[in-house]
């Protein structure tokens, strides 16, 4: 049976479980802990070109990770590279950008910084290549800079000396003019295309003074943090409300003449933990401002345990081919001042419509998208955005020269059914409280170790990691008895459900949404 099936067992009041012969009454199923379970797809790493594909995969095979992680991470760089820079337009008078917000959530030790290292790496060389280029220019602008302020002086010392109410005038306009002409001397920063972390205001700066683009991509929750209000009461979200929407918006508390920019555009991928997510998510000032309905949401399936000791490394043609190509179209996009638009070909707007209409359908009540529709609003849009990367991506030298075809439309729309799938599995961590967490843990104890009956002294010695004190190992047991995981007996023990293992199996514990089994030793069988 497979953990799709099973989940479907899992949540189906109708049927029963046997009780083995001469064991008490039959059971009922159990209800999940963490709401209705649903299966959620694996990354489709196909949608990618092979020069792509094969680097996630073979990222994910070496860090023995969930090809989710890698193939994530591989969207937000090609945002990082082309967002700000291409436009889709599907049909005359609406335009969407291509940078996208982006969240991997995924428990400590899962690996998330050796991925994050391996997918970003290109983005800090192009960043390198990009400052090196640009470093005489700024020498150049510094020392004219340098020489008009000089004049600037002079000139203002001349006028100051002036006796003469003539030549005073005069030279008081040549002063003027000296110092306007210093101050039109712009000396540019060294370029960059991606930061770890910054604040609001710094973000605001960044985007100004690199043609208004900006890509955050940590291997840390620290941004979620911030964005809650973790160091600041109110934080200013404009840059990310504004830098994913590409509305004009502008600064004018940090400096003196303050930072503005007419066209943001802002990338965003963090890595964070389940708890980070909650705390993210659960923030109701966020939330009613629509930020968490922005982000893309990923949640890889926990392979630790599992994960082979010695695992082959990415092949050196791969990483080659992968670092080449992100290099190239990082700095490509870098020299551009506008944006390229993109169109759609006739049978890719059939399936852009398709889908939306499909998006819509599922929008009203009983629809699979009606519980999330903050998020769900912005999906026919997120899917556009999708397609514009992935267009990018098997066109990398000429994607702008191009309109999207219908296999790029609808391996756009695959994706989203991915990310919509991941969402649906964030808000279920979103909203899952302590207790029903924790009593999700202990079952997963139970049934790893076997544990067909226990009494309560047993329970809270197997698991006191989980269970600290007297009142917690209550309350998990009546949360469990609840649910119908376990059930009492005759002699004041506790007896689990005959198929708790079968039901918690691939990392769904007790209807946990999971993600089905990766196998990270998938290689992209895609064009080149």
């Amino acid at each position: 049976m497979t953990l799709a099936r099973l989940h479907l067992v899992a949540t189906d009041d109708s049927e029963a479980t046997d009780a083995p012969p001469g064991v008490g009454p039959l059971w009922d199923v159990p209800v999940p802990l963490t709401g209705a379970a649903t299966a959620i797809p694996p990354f489709p790493l196909d949608v990618f070109p092979r020069w792509l594909g094969d680097m996630a995969a073979g990222v994910a095979r070496f860090t023995a990770t969930d090809p989710a992680m890698a193939g994530t991470l591989a969207v937000a760089v090609l945002s990082a590279c082309a967002g700000g820079r291409l436009e889709v337009e599907p049909v005359p008078g609406w335009r969407e950008p291509v940078n996208v917000f982006a969240a991997v959530i995924a428990g400590p030790g899962e690996r998330k910084s050796p991925v994050h290292r391996a997918m970003t790496a290109p983005l800090f060389a192009a960043q390198s290549t990009l400052a090196d280029a640009m470093r005489p220019r700024i020498a150049e602008a510094a020392a004219l800079r340098d020489i008009a302020e000089r004049q600037a002086e002079q000139a203002k010392a001349q006028a100051a000396k002036a006796t003469d109410p003539g030549k005073r005038d005069d030279a008081a306009a040549d002063a003027v003019a000296a110092a306007i002409a210093a101050e039109a001397i712009t000396v540019p920063g060294l370029p960059k295309l991606i930061v770890d972390d910054a604040t609001p205001e710094a973000l605001i700066n960044l985007m100004a003074t690199n043609g208004g683009r900006m890509a955050i991509i940590s291997d840390e929750g620290g941004i979620f943090d911030t964005l809650a209000g973790r160091y600041s009461g109110a934080p200013n979200l404009d840059p990310y409300l504004k830098g994913h929407a590409g509305q004009p918006m502008s600064n004018e508390r940090t400096t003196r003449e303050g930072a503005s920019v007419d066209k943001p555009a802002l990338t965003v991928c963090v890595m964070a933990q389940p708890v980070v997510l909650r705390q993210f998510g659960g923030n109701a000032g966020l939330a009613g401002r629509g930020l968490p309905a922005r982000f893309l949401f990923a949640l890889p399936a926990s392979m630790a345990g599992y994960r082979p000791v010695d695992t082959p490394p990415v092949p050196e043609q791969v990483t080659a081919g992968y670092t080449h190509r992100v290099h190239d179209l990082a700095a490509t996009f870098a020299e551009w001042t506008d944006p390229a638009v993109v169109v759609l070909t006739e049978d890719a707007g059939k399936v852009r419509r398709a889908a939306a209409e499909q998006v819509e359908a599922e929008l009203r009540p009983g629809g699979s998208l009606h519980d999330m529709r903050e998020w769900g609003n912005k999906l026919s849009g997120a899917t556009l955005r999708l397609a514009g990367l992935l267009h990018v991506a098997h066109h990398p030298t000429d994607a702008w020269r191009r309109p999207i075809d219908a296999d790029r439309m609808a391996d756009a729309v695959r994706l989203a059914d991915f990310f919509a799938a991941h969402y649906r599995a964030a808000v279920a961590t979103i909203s899952a409280d302590a207790t029903t967490e924790t009593a999700r843990r202990v079952l997963g104890v139970v049934t790893a170790k076997g544990m067909t009956t226990f009494t309560r002294r047993e329970l809270h010695r197997r698991c006191h990691r989980q269970l600290p004190r007297a009142a917690d190992v209550t309350a998990v047991l009546d949360v469990l008895t609840a649910h119908g995981w376990i059930r009492t007996t005759d002699t004041g023990g506790y007896e689990v459900h005959p198929r708790a293992a079968d039901l918690t199996a691939g990392g769904g514990n007790s209807g946990d949404t999971v993600t089905t089994a990766p196998d990270s030793s998938v290689s992209a069988a895609q064009t080149t």
